[in-house]
């Protein structure tokens, strides 16, 4: 299938950015461009009722998110894990994704905060992470959140952090979420994971070139040896039964393609309850461009339908 034609004026602007092939920047010139992207290609901000700013037992940064109209009680609760290759992002990077998230939803978000490398490598990111869920999911009632109907959802590397939490919280036999969402998640990055067919074909397909993603590796996992610890690559953990039911975006174009389908796989093999939504004429971090792509729209009441059904089944 040939590339979304609306991309082609995506592509454009960030070309005008500097954030086409991000792979000769430095790391403080890539967290520049990330940033920049928003106030062209983000689209418009959806008003909440309110925007809380919390922290978790750990000192972790949380932000609320409550849309309006969603009435009295407790509500369902939706914890978001922000993607950025493990170096970039956070709370502004992804602010508008929360709205959109929390409006069509009709729940409360909680986006996560997590540490960044090379300042924090792992397993920085996933402590943050499975501690931050344990603490919301704790404290869940307190938040306005039925507890019940808590759910976790994240992009590329928070698509890989999300799986992360779900296998984390699964050994220790904590909370059940109602559902995962991995967004064209990272979930192999392994010596033979960055082998995989999409790597190799979409190495030069912007916005992630294989050069920028190596450099991020690299940031994140300075010891090669913990790329296969599964919690940096999920796809190798042992068992992947008994997890939460999984919805899993993919991108045609996209260098993480590959591994998002072998981890929609590796989940339905094992029993889980899995919906794989491909989006063939889609590059890498598509979810963060509403304001430009309609595919976004679709992603999203697709995410919708996916919670909603997941409550109702738990």
């Amino acid at each position: 299938m040939p590339m979304d034609s609306e991309l082609k004026n995506v592509l454009a602007i960030q070309a005008e950015l500097g954030a086409t092939d991000t792979g000769n920047k430095s790391i403080h010139e890539m967290r520049s461009c990330y940033s920049c992207k928003d106030e062209r290609l983000a689209g418009s901000s959806i008003q909440m009722e309110y925007i809380k700013d919390l922290t978790s037992s750990e000192g972790v940064p949380l932000r609320q998110y409550r849309p309006f109209g969603l009435g009295d009680g407790l509500q369902a609760g939706l914890i978001y894990i922000h993607g950025g290759g493990w170096v970039m992002g956070g709370f502004a990077s992804h602010d508008k994704v929360c709205r959109q998230l929390a409006d069509v939803c009709r729940c409360l978000v909680i986006a996560i905060d997590y540490r960044l490398a090379p300042e924090h490598p792992f397993p920085a990111a996933p402590q943050d992470v499975i501690s931050s869920t344990s603490w919301i999911a704790e404290n869940a009632k307190e938040m306005g959140i039925d507890p019940k109907r808590l759910g976790i959802a994240g992009d590329s590397a928070g698509g890989s952090l999300t799986a992360v939490a779900c296998l984390a919280n699964r050994n220790q036999l904590t909370f059940p979420f109602c559902c995962q969402v991995l967004i064209y998640p990272s979930t192999d990055n392994s010596p033979e994971g960055k082998k995989r067919s999409s790597r190799v074909e979409q190495a030069l397909t912007p916005p992630m070139s294989a050069n920028a993603m190596q450099q991020m590796i690299d940031c994140y996992l300075p010891d090669e040896r913990s790329s296969c610890d599964w919690r940096a690559s999920p796809l190798l953990a042992s068992d992947h039964s008994s997890l939460p039911p999984a919805l899993i975006i993919t991108g045609g174009y996209d260098p993480l393609r590959d591994e998002g389908i072998a981890y929609a796989h590796r989940l339905a093999l094992a029993g889980v309850d899995v919906l794989h939504r491909h989006f063939a004429g889609q590059i890498h971090g598509f979810i963060e461009l509403g304001g430009a792509l309609s595919a976004v729209n679709e992603a999203m009441q697709t995410i919708a339908f996916w919670f909603t059904h997941c409550q109702r089944s738990s």
